[in-house]
C-alpha cells in the first residue's frame, strides 16, 4: 500500500511538472507581429459590440478611468487582448491613449488557455 502511495505521489508530481512547463512555454512562445485595427476597450466591445467613431470617447475613458481591458480588433475582425510588457509599460500607456482609434500594434503574439493577446512594444497611430 505504501509503495502504491509513493507511485502515485510521484506520478502526479510528474504530471504537476509537465503541465508547469507547458504553460510556461504557451506563456513564452509567439512571434513578433504588427497588428493593424482599432484598439476597443474589451468591456465595451464584448459586452454589446460598441466600437469606431461614436465610441471613441467612451473607449478611450473606460480604458484609462475605469481601467477596462484593452483589445485590438483587426480589420478582418480578429480580437486580441493587448497586454502590458512588465520589462517595458511604456508602450503599453500609450496604446491606452489612443483607445478607440485605428493603431498599429507591435509585439509578441501569444495564445495561453485560448485567449489570442500581444504584448505590446510598440504602438502607432494610424
Amino acid at each position: 500500500m505504501k509503495k502504491i502511495g509513493l507511485v502515485l505521489l510521484a506520478a502526479t508530481m510528474a504530471t504537476g511538472a509537465a503541465f508547469a512547463r507547458a504553460g510556461t512555454a504557451a506563456k513564452s512562445s509567439g512571434k513578433i507581429e504588427t497588428l493593424s485595427g482599432e484598439l476597443v476597450d474589451m468591456a465595451c466591445y464584448l459586452g454589446h459590440g460598441a466600437k469606431g467613431p461614436k465610441h471613441a470617447e467612451c473607449a478611450k475613458m473606460c480604458v484609462l478611468k475605469d481601467g477596462a481591458p484593452l483589445g485590438v480588433l483587426t480589420k478582418a475582425g480578429k480580437l486580441y487582448l493587448v497586454v502590458a510588457d512588465h520589462a517595458n509599460e511604456a508602450p503599453y500607456a500609450s496604446a491606452k491613449e489612443l483607445a478607440g482609434t485605428d493603431a498599429k500594434v507591435t509585439g509578441r503574439v501569444v495564445l495561453s488557455g485560448g485567449l489570442p493577446a500581444i504584448i505590446v512594444d510598440k504602438i502607432a497611430k494610424e
